[in-house]
């Protein structure tokens, strides 16, 4: 499955990358294999939209997904 991936605010600070395109396996959980590619994931509060949903689980019905990293929001 390919996944279009945007990271923003902190994350894109943090890797230096403001977007990318990646091939996973439909059954991968994104939360697990974003967290193994970027370690420091591991201790910040984040969430994943895939197609602008917050969920960490892919479709396996579909070839391409747009997934999104958003870091903690900030304001009122």
């Amino acid at each position: 499955m390919i996944i279009h991936v945007k990271y923003f605010g902190m994350i894109a600070e943090n890797i230096e990358l403001s977007q990318e395109t990646l091939e996973v396996d439909s059954k991968v959980n994104l939360r697990d294999f974003f967290e193994a590619k970027f370690l420091f994931l591991q201790s910040i509060n984040y969430q994943i939209a895939v197609n602008q949903d917050i969920t960490s689980v892919l479709d396996g019905s579909v070839s391409e997904v747009e997934v999104a990293l958003l870091p903690p929001f900030a304001g009122g």
